[in-house]
């Protein structure tokens, strides 16, 4: 039985995506796709069918651009990439390195995926390969893992479309094999096509504005059948939603309702969903002011917390910076946390950090100022992450990296896999580095540490102050100066050297008076 598993439309006046295409290899093919917005986080739009163009979708492109990089592209054989060549019975996994070969092009650390009907299933099969790829996914109207909400589709059409006067022949499902191709897509795109809207006049106007060149029915049938061979499994998902926020925006009206929530529930019984009224298959068409507060909240939707269990010893030597771990610091609060300083030592073969802050006029104003932190001599470890304080640090953004396969932002932290011996990097960011005090200012950092399950391991934190052009002096330091830590002051900045072991939070005092510690 042949049915469009979504369809959709947006209100353009001719079909086709608005902007020109950019372009990129992959497998040694040339596919097109579109860009909208420079946000420091990329997210990729995947549209339905399967099998059908995705610019029905660039309303919520132009939305989302807003704050984002956006992605959309017709996937490979269907659209503007209808002629890319591809192997019908492997196209479900050329599908998934298509997307992995985008996010290389475009540099990108990690996807948000936003995926439509079929496209949310096209998601989680990417995330499921992907896994270190994605920052969340966001499904709209989705295909559940299970096909449940499928099971009644055909009925569900064929009686909105003898309801709505679209047809007079109840049997017309059947007459489909003497027809050629062509043929039957046009009749899905007028008679079809409008049940799909809670306003089947809406839907019927939509539809005009599509051609038989935005769907294939050849790869909506072997998609289909290589889905089958190798499903979402509820592990899948569950592994997914242990790090990854996944977040259902779903139509009270749609034509996959309810089966397709109650199929998402029965993987994961607390998932994340909005169920919105007013709408069926096509929100950002027939309620956009409640899809589309929807769709802001879902993208800005707190990751869960993860409790670690499943990493291997190796794995647990996180670096901390700037931490609101502090759960995780209170279950491991049996081991002594006092700093010790250390005799300095030679830095090409421990860990060492810098830190540099430049002080601004708007500094003393705000107290947020610009961070420089580098990150020398890593641990060899197949995972690492460097955590901020979300309250504390903002905009952050990876400047260099050297001997690290794969490292990337992912909310107030930056990731890191599979780093070789000597690795490094460097991150720029926005710090609230000073609190405003009745006389002065305090600067407070960390805690610093280099833990590895019950114990820590010598580093050495370079912290540098800098106000160029300010008249600002030192009046206090804690800890105070002693072997171990070193400090260097001039009349524009302050260097301070650490070697310790165990947690170290660097208090500094200014003022803008003339009385120094250091004159």
């Amino acid at each position: 039985m042949f049915l469009l598993a979504w369809l959709g439309l947006h209100t353009l006046v001719h079909a086709g995506y608005p902007q020109p295409a950019s372009s990129f290899i992959s497998d040694n093919q040339r596919l097109h796709y579109h860009v909208l917005g420079d946000g420091h986080h990329t997210v990729l739009i995947l549209g339905g069918g399967p099998g059908f163009s995705s610019w029905n979708l660039t309303p919520i492109q132009q939305h989302l651009a807003q704050g984002y990089r956006v992605l959309l592209m017709d996937m490979r054989g269907i659209g503007e990439n209808r002629h890319v060549a591809f192997e019908a019975n492997q196209l479900l996994n050329q599908w998934v390195e298509d997307i992995e070969a985008l996010r290389r092009y475009e540099q990108a650390g990690q996807f948000i995926l936003v995926g439509h009907s079929w496209g949310a299933l096209m998601a989680q099969l990417y995330a499921r390969q992907h896994p270190n790829r994605i920052a969340r996914l966001v499904l709209i109207n989705p295909v559940d893992p299970q096909r449940w909400a499928l099971q009644n589709l055909v009925q569900r059409i064929d009686y909105r479309r003898q309801l709505d006067g679209l047809t007079t022949d109840a049997d017309e499902w059947a007459q489909h094999e003497t027809q050629d191709t062509a043929s039957l897509i046009a009749q899905q795109l007028t008679q079809v096509m409008p049940t799909y809207f809670l306003d089947i006049e809406q839907g019927k106007h939509y539809a005009k504005q599509f051609s038989i060149d935005d769907f294939s029915l050849h790869i909506n049938h072997a998609i289909w059948q290589q889905y089958q061979q190798n499903p979402i499994e509820k592990s899948d998902l569950e592994a997914l939603a242990k790090r990854r926020p996944i977040e259902l925006i779903n139509c009270q009206h749609d034509l996959l309702m309810p089966e397709a929530l109650l199929g998402y529930q029965d993987f994961l019984t607390d998932i994340a969903n909005q169920t919105l009224d007013n709408c069926a298959h096509f929100p950002w068409e027939e309620n956009p002011t409640d899809f589309y507060s929807a769709l802001d909240r879902a993208m800005n939707t707190n990751p869960p917390e993860d409790d670690f269990s499943d990493l291997s010893d190796a794995d647990r030597a996180w670096l901390l910076d700037d931490s609101g771990l502090d759960d995780l610091v209170k279950a491991l609060a049996a081991t002594q946390t006092d700093v010790r300083f250390l005799a300095p030592f030679d830095l090409s073969d421990h860990y060492s950090m810098t830190n540099d802050i430049t002080l601004t006029e708007q500094s003393l104003e705000t107290g947020w100022a610009d961070l420089i932190q580098c990150h020398h001599n890593l641990d060899a470890v197949g995972q690492l992450q460097i955590v901020y304080n979300p309250q504390h640090t903002r905009q952050i953004e990876i400047l260099s990296q050297q001997h690290i396969a794969f490292a990337w932002v992912e909310g107030a932290s930056v990731q890191m896999v599979n780093l070789q011996q000597g690795a490094q990097i460097c991150i720029h960011a926005q710090t609230w580095a000073l609190q405003k005090l009745d006389k002065g200012y305090l600067i407070e950092r960390g805690p610093f540490m280099r833990r590895f399950l019950d114990g820590y391991f010598p580093m050495h934190v370079e912290l540098t102050i800098n106000w160029p052009d300010l008249s600002i002096k030192t009046t206090q330091i804690v800890p105070e100066p002693q072997p171990g830590l070193v400090v260097k002051t001039d009349k524009n900045a302050l260097q301070i050297d650490y070697y310790f072991q165990g947690q170290l939070k660097p208090q500094i005092y200014l003022n803008t008076s003339p009385r120094s510690l250091f004159d």
